[in-house]
């Protein structure tokens, strides 16, 4: 021990001795582990870290799939019922859920809210969840006509009803319905997806939430079943489902919950890996070229019997100071780092539990110091090794440079830092480039001078016209505020949620005009001059389509092209809730198509716009009886918020007021996961490229040391200043170019992750290696100007003099 610490003084004040290097060393190393521990932190939280349900690893995820293979996390209400009247042997159990609304919990004369999710009867049992007091739901809660019950949160319990021990089997008002207790859920249960205060139970109805693409499915796996195995059950089970449209699919839970951000992670992952490995090359550099000066220091160690082992050690505590000085920075800089990336995620990783830098997270940074340690002091080692002690009496600084490391080495160590640097360069093209083809996408509609929100649906006592009349109502309050030109109500505004349903053209049973999942909007009159979405054919929605007049609708592009061609769509009808013949709504009736709109993107703004219907709000009946979407146009850029606020609380002043977004945020929200790793990698690739700067600064400034006598007799015979500059920056332009041919292979084997992250662009764009190529080749040039001009300037004579 009496050894080691002798070591460590003497590697202390080795390093001390060059404050300039120590510094340079310990900076680059708290850069490449700070952004690999913070990355590292999330990517534990939301990948590693297991869900808080007993035997996590056997909850899974089932949705459907598109007819192309694609995923879609929904499954229709008749979907769900089937795969539960016709249960899969390898499950120990099935359930749904449905995100609810907000609900009114009125107690005398005070007002809650209560965040709540409809669920099946075994949605506790598939996350291993029992209650702390009553019971979970049963399949008679689940009935239609049943009484509602409702299961609360431990948080709801003990907050809204004072943790009374005697609530079970009494009543709550939720928004205007009376609700029995039957339980209550311990504190250490939480639904990770999207926690809720309220559980209720799933009557399936008629509405477009239960019959449409809306429904969450989770199971679990029996012991011992594996996910690939279930796959092919359901796959054989499905072919038996009355109306297919694609397949279902089923993933781990846990990752389908981090979504498309998983790919993002990793993504995110694997650069800051690459962003630590250029690091190491650049430390690994300089230690090469600090070794060069270091030759009169081994020799005297080796004359007073230091042996190998010896030599070894000192070097290898040397690495380890560096190397723990650089890991605690990082650390502090992962803080800073985790902080930002946090507050700036576009993603909603509440389930995962905090983002912190824990255990774990430690022990990954602690594995890295001990590799870069090991891996420095072998550097080292090999550097004294190589060195002939013999020949270091003398003058120590020129015995050094003669004898230095092979400059060889060196220009591989730089070569490589260009090419990673190349290769991080080409995926943050390749993401902008992406990012930018999203923001030209036609949206359908203009989103300037507009803004949404969204209220609860009304109270379920009410019937479909009255609450259409409550909804016309407040359109009209709307309407009258000052600044606003115009307004209207819509069940989902675009980019934000999907409501679809099965529909097909009147009389025509085939599947080419049968849609499984068609969006449905009704809307009221002034939607499309709202959101100025152009009526190509036909006419809008009228103040006399009534629920008492004929059944009308209007069909987008998208829709019209699909089921009639080159035809005319007008006087053609459309019914909603009937698939391939078969009637999945109580007696679906046809509406006649009055005009053709043009394509707005739906959910995602990546995808094709969807096949869409519209109908008037007044003839939506009970299937739209959801949430309700408004959309205002303001006059200039007014701020509408405040009178909406207001307007809202004169209306209803109990009804909780919703959040207001402009049109332009939810356009830029629906492209931020793209927005956030293009910004993210091109920091990275930023930071890359000033390591590799320096990387061929400090390999050439080496260069111009070592032959400063040859430069000396070349000025002698005559060679100017010019070419003395073009030979060192000729020496960086080579490093350059092999490092981007190097940099362009590793960047083609690596680019095809992005594929799934990238839109109308494909791995191998062109443009964008030719770029990426054209910076790294300048920042080579620009890092050899200055050596080259330090040598340009120097004097023959003393030149002469360096030997």
């Amino acid at each position: 021990m009496k050894t080691v610490f002798q070591d460590l003084r003497y590697a202390m004040r080795s390093l001390l001795k060059s404050p300039s290097f120590a510094t340079v060393a310990i900076l680059t190393l708290a850069l490449g582990i700070g952004a690999n521990t913070a990355i590292f932190s999330v990517l534990h939280a939301v990948l590693l870290r297991p869900l808080p349900y007993p035997q996590p690893d056997r909850i899974v995820q089932l949705g459907g799939s598109l007819k192309n293979g694609e995923p879609e996390g929904y499954v229709t209400g008749p979907q769900f019922t089937f795969f539960q009247e016709h249960p899969a042997s390898a499950f120990d159990s099935i359930a749904a859920f449905q995100p609810g609304s907000l609900l009114e919990l009125k107690q005398q004369d005070q007002v809650s809210w209560l965040t709540s999710q409809r669920v099946t009867e075994d949605f506790f049992r598939v996350l291993g969840a029992a209650p702390g007091l009553g019971r979970t739901l049963q399949s008679e809660d689940m009935k239609r006509g049943a009484p509602p019950a409702v299961v609360l949160s431990d948080a709801a319990w003990r907050n809204v009803l004072g943790a009374n021990p005697h609530v079970i089997g009494t009543q709550i008002e939720l928004d205007d319905r009376l609700c029995t207790i039957v339980g209550v859920m311990p504190r250490s249960f939480t639904f990770v997806e999207q926690p809720a205060d309220a559980y209720i139970a799933l009557q399936w109805s008629d509405s477009i939430g239960d019959q449409g693409r809306n429904t969450r499915m989770i199971a679990r796996l029996k012991p011992g079943v594996t996910m690939a195995q279930a796959q092919i059950e359901l796959n054989i089970l499905f072919q038996q489902f009355p109306s297919k449209n694609g397949g279902v699919f089923i993933g781990n839970y846990q990752r389908w919950l981090a979504g498309e951000f998983r790919v993002s992670l990793v993504l995110l992952f694997g650069a800051t890996g690459l962003l630590l490995l250029l690091a190491c090359l650049n430390i690994a550099n300089l230690l090469l070229s600090r070794g060069a000066f270091r030759g009169r220091e081994i020799f005297i160690r080796v004359a007073i019997g230091a042996g190998a082992g010896q030599l070894l050690r000192q070097f290898m505590a040397e690495s380890f100071l560096l190397a723990l000085a650089g890991a605690l920075g990082g650390v502090l800089a992962a803080q800073w780092v985790l902080a930002a990336l946090v507050s700036s995620m576009p993603f909603n990783f509440s389930w995962a539990g905090p983002i912190r830098i824990d255990a774990s997270v430690l022990l990954f940074t602690l594995g890295t110091l001990l590799v870069t340690t090991v891996v420095f002091g072998l550097v080292s080692y090999w550097q004294a090794a190589r060195n002939n002690p013999i020949t270091a009496v003398g003058n120590e600084e020129r015995q050094a440079l003669r004898k230095a490391s092979p400059g060889r080495v060196r220009n591989v160590l730089a070569t490589c830092e260009i090419a990673l640097s190349l290769a991080l360069l080409v995926g943050a093209a390749l993401l902008g480039e992406s990012l930018y083809r999203l923001y030209q996408e036609k949206l359908g509609f203009d989103p300037d001078n507009v803004v949404t929100m969204t209220t609860p649906a009304p109270a379920r006592n009410l019937t479909s016209e009255q609450a259409w009349n409550l909804h016309e109502q407040f359109l009209r309050k709307i309407q009258g505020l000052p600044g606003v030109r115009s307004a209207a109500m819509v069940t989902v505004a675009p980019l934000t949620q999907q409501a679809n349903l099965p529909a097909q053209a009147f009389g025509l049973h085939d599947e080419e005009h049968s849609i499984g999942g068609t969006e449905i909007r009704a809307i009221s009159e002034d939607y499309f001059e709202t959101m100025r979405i152009p009526i190509l054919q036909g006419r809008r929605i009228l103040q006399t389509d009534q629920a008492t007049s004929a059944l009308v609708a209007l069909v987008n592009e998208a829709l019209a092209r699909r089921w009639w061609g080159n035809g005319n769509p007008i006087g053609q009808r459309v019914v909603i809730g009937k698939f391939r013949g078969r009637d999945l709504f109580p007696n679906p009736m046809p509406r006649e198509v009055v005009g053709v709109v043009g394509d707005v993107k739906g959910r995602l703004l990546m995808r094709p716009a969807p096949p869409t219907v519209y109908i008037p709000a007044s003839q939506r009946g009970d299937m739209l009886n959801g949430s309700t979407a408004w959309v205002v146009r303001t006059v200039g850029r007014v701020d509408i918020v405040p009178s909406l606020r207001q307007a809202i609380k004169e209306f209803d002043p109990d009804q909780r007021i919703p959040e207001v977004r402009s049109m332009k945020d939810v356009v830029a929200g629906s492209v931020a996961g793209q927005s956030f790793d293009s910004v993210l990698l091109s920091a990275f690739a930023s930071i890359a490229l000033v390591l590799a700067a320096i990387g061929i600064y400090g390999v050439l400034s080496l260069f111009v040391a070592q032959r400063t006598h040859e430069i000396g007799i070349r000025m002698t015979l005559g060679a100017e200043q010019k070419q003395i500059l073009r030979l060192i920056v000729g020496q960086g332009l080579a490093i350059g170019l092999v490092g981007v041919v190097v940099g362009t292979a590793v960047a083609l084997g690596l680019s095809r992750f992005l594929s799934s992250l990238l839109y109308q662009i494909k791995p191998t764009n062109v443009l964008s290696y030719l770029v990426s190529a054209a910076i790294s080749v300048a920042v080579a040039v620009f890092a050899s100007y200055v050596p080259a001009r330090r040598a340009a300037r120097v004097d023959p004579l003393a030149a002469l003099r360096y030997e």
